[in-house]
């Protein structure tokens, strides 16, 4: 792969983290896990409020890239190597739930008698064709006030108004499937600010302190283990039905220690200052990996209905399945850059 103008190898390494953790949740909530299993408790406080790694590196490389902005040029680039890739994973999704025999449990009454044109169009506004799918449509409004973004990008906003945002922000929970595309971006919009802010004050976070460092993995790992045994909830959403009674604000000590985590693998990738070829490849093929992993996930699903309906994850189940699925999800992006090689990022973003 060709270094791109502007390429940070430790961002770069750092995505192909992230990516790898958002695979793991998938494949963790993808089938049941023995009752009352430590195990679980700890990948549930490891990996989920993944998507917060995800959003601070979007963040990160709109302010980096700044200087080359164009608003309509980049709009048109999010629309062929975000947008497009992002119709095309759809369709086969789609076009399973349009011919359903029940409609989903997540289209509104209010839509599922309507024509399946405005079904489809539905599908594509909210993500809720595919799990992960809700993404998209949320960083789509990203896109769209980026000028705005850039407006906020100043030293001033950064110190005297971003700490207030960024406390507000740990008040929201509401994201995701479950929730919709609005209350997404309200919960991430704070850290998306948060990841161009790392990004204008770079040099001083890759420079910070060694005992700065390590107060921040202390916090990390104090609000981790209160989470493992019980004492911090992680509060989510856990259905459609809870999402329609579940209070609007609840501190998010989640939120905070996967914030912190940013800063600590923003700086430990700068430091280590090497490559990976695990995580190399991963954010090569990042976003490839975001479109076909949950197609993996659910050939998986199918498979193991027939092979062991009641098959639940273990520590190391767990931990060979994500390895499978990441290593098939990788293999199919290559496949699909080795057929297209000039399209494959207008197909599959990769």
């Amino acid at each position: 792969m060709n270094k791109k103008e502007g390429y940070l190898n430790y961002i770069h390494l750092f995505r192909g983290f992230a990516i790898l953790v958002i695979v793991g949740i998938h494949c963790r909530i993808s089938f049941r896990w023995s009752e009352n299993s430590l195990f679980k408790d700890i990948f549930i406080t490891l990996l989920d409020n993944g998507t917060v790694l995800f959003v601070f590196i979007a963040g990160f490389l709109f302010q980096y890239l700044q200087s080359k902005f164009e608003y309509f040029s980049y709009l048109k680039r999010k629309a062929k190597y975000v947008i497009l890739p992002y119709i095309i994973a759809s369709t086969p999704a789609i076009i399973l739930d349009l011919y359903s025999d029940i409609p989903p449990v997540w289209m509104p009454e209010s839509i599922v008698d309507q024509s399946k044109i405005i079904h489809a169009l539905y599908m594509l506004a909210t993500g809720k064709h595919l799990g992960p799918f809700w993404f998209i449509p949320m960083i789509v409004i990203f896109y769209l006030i980026s000028p705005l973004l850039l407006k906020m990008d100043r030293p001033f906003f950064y110190k005297f108004i971003f700490p207030a945002v960024f406390t507000a922000g740990l008040f929201t929970y509401r994201f995701g499937f479950f929730s919709n595309t609005i209350d997404s971006f309200i919960h991430y919009l704070p850290v998306y600010i948060y990841g161009m802010g790392a990004a204008r004050y770079r040099k001083e976070l890759i420079n910070l302190k060694s005992s700065w460092a390590v107060l921040l993995g202390a916090i990390y790992c104090v609000i981790a283990l209160l989470e493992v045994i019980n004492i911090i909830d992680i509060p989510k959403l856990s259905s459609f039905e809870y999402s329609r009674t579940a209070p609007y604000f609840a501190f998010n000590f989640s939120k905070l220690k996967v914030s912190l985590l940013c800063i600590i693998l923003l700086r430990g990738f700068y430091v280590l200052n090497r490559d990976n070829v695990i995580l190399k490849a991963l954010g090569d093929y990042s976003f490839g990996i975001y479109f076909v992993h949950l197609y993996v996930i659910t050939a998986f699903e199918i498979t193991m209905k027939q092979i062991e309906p009641d098959f639940r994850l273990g520590p190391l189940t767990f931990l060979i399945y994500t390895t499978l699925v990441t290593t098939l999800s990788i293999v199919a992006v290559i496949v699909v850059k080795r057929i297209f090689p000039k399209y494959s990022r207008l197909l599959i973003g990769s």
